[in-house]
C-alpha cells in the first residue's frame, strides 16, 4: 500500500463559505446529538484531551452502528472520517454525508482514494476520525487493527488521541434497527500520543508495531470484558 501522491490542495474558500459550512455542521451535529438523547443514554469522559486544533487523529474501536456520531458530536472539532461506499449511492444521503465530512471507502480493498482523502484533510489541519479495526466487532471485544490507521499517522506524524465506546455493543447490536433504551454508552477520550513522522517506505513491522500501541491505548481506555481477547 503505497501513498506516493498526496490529492490536489483545495482552493482557498471565502470566509462566507467557511462561515456556512461551519453553520451548517453546528447545525446537524447538534440535532443528531438531540435525536441521540431521545434514544440512547450516553455521557462523555475526558474532553479535556482533546487538543486545542488539528490536524491530529481520533482513533477509536467499533462494535456498534452509535460509535461514528457518538464520537463525532462529542468533539468540539468538525471531524472528518470513512463511510462505507454504497451508503454515497443513495439519494440525498450520499450528499449529507459528504457535507458532514464523511468520505467513501471500499472495503476490504486497500483504498488509496480514501487514504490520499485522509492525508488531505490532516495536511489541511484538519481532524480525521478513524475505526483502526475496519469493521465493528461482534461482541464488543478489541479487534486486530488494520494497518491504515497506524499509516496514516506514521506518514503524517500527527498526534493520536484514543477514544473508547463502552457499551455500544449492547445498546444496538449490528443488525438491530432500534438502540436498546436500557443501559448507558460511555465515550472516553484519551490522552493524545505522539507518533513520528516517517518518510519513504513504511515496512510491515513497523505499521504492525504502532498499529497495536494505538490499539493499546485504546484498550486501556476500555473495560476488561472489552479488551482484546487473550
Amino acid at each position: 500500500m503505497t501513498t506516493d501522491t498526496l490529492a490536489e490542495p483545495a482552493r482557498p474558500r471565502s470566509r462566507l463559505s467557511t462561515w456556512a459550512d461551519r453553520a451548517w455542521y453546528e447545525f446537524w451535529k447538534n440535532f443528531v446529538w438531540l435525536i441521540l438523547r431521545l434514544l440512547v443514554r450516553f455521557r462523555y469522559e475526558g474532553r479535556v484531551h482533546e487538543p486545542r486544533r488539528g490536524p491530529f487523529i481520533v482513533a477509536a474501536n467499533h462494535a456498534s452502528f452509535l460509535d461514528p456520531p457518538l464520537v463525532a458530536i462529542g468533539l468540539r472539532h468538525k471531524s472528518a472520517h470513512m463511510g462505507k461506499d454504497t451508503l454515497f449511492d443513495v439519494p440525498i444521503l450520499g450528499s449529507w454525508l459528504r457535507s458532514m465530512g464523511t468520505f467513501p471507502v471500499r472495503r476490504g480493498t486497500p483504498d488509496r482514494r480514501a487514504i490520499r482523502h485522509s492525508l488531505h484533510v490532516l495536511e489541511q489541519g484538519g481532524v480525521l476520525l478513524i475505526f483502526p479495526e475496519g469493521t465493528r466487532s461482534q461482541d464488543g471485544r478489541l479487534k486486530l487493527p488494520e494497518p491504515g490507521a497506524a499509516m496514516i499517522a506514521l506518514r503524517t506524524g500527527v498526534p493520536v488521541m484514543p477514544a473508547a465506546v463502552i457499551n455500544s455493543h449492547r445498546i444496538m447490536r449490528k443488525g438491530r434497527r432500534l438502540p436498546n433504551p436500557f443501559g448507558r454508552v460511555i465515550v472516553r477520550y484519551g490522552r493524545p500520543m505522539a507518533v513520528p513522522k516517517i518518510e519513504g517506505r513504511l515496512d510491515h513491522a513497523t505499521m504492525l508495531e504502532w498499529g497495536n500501541r494505538i490499539m493499546a491505548a485504546i484498550e486501556a481506555l476500555l473495560p476488561e470484558d472489552q479488551h482484546r481477547a487473550r
